[in-house]
């Protein structure tokens, strides 16, 4: 299992999503596109994640910009991240 595949598996689809949108952004059909080739692991189908996305858009964790979701205003780090559980 490569460590992208690897993160999708184990972690929450909120700090995947965190995760994804720190640096460029990404947009939805990428986002999309990694959960289906993971069998929707963790969210279930693609309603689900359309549901998470307006919910975390609305707390203000992402906001959609340029070709995608981008970092909100109240973006937080995943902890994964911060504790360094995987080689990125």
């Amino acid at each position: 299992m490569n460590t992208i595949s690897e993160i999708i598996t184990n972690e929450s689809p909120t700090d995947i999503i965190l995760w994804l949108v720190r640096q460029n952004g990404i947009s939805h059909p990428r986002l999309d596109n990694l959960y289906n080739r993971n069998g929707w692991v963790n969210i279930g189908d693609c309603l689900q994640l359309i549901n998470l996305i307006k919910k975390m858009s609305d707390e203000g964790l992402i906001q959609r910009g340029g070709n995608g979701y981008i970092k909100g205003p109240n973006w937080r780090e995943p902890e994964f991240l911060t504790q360094k559980r995987y080689e990125l």
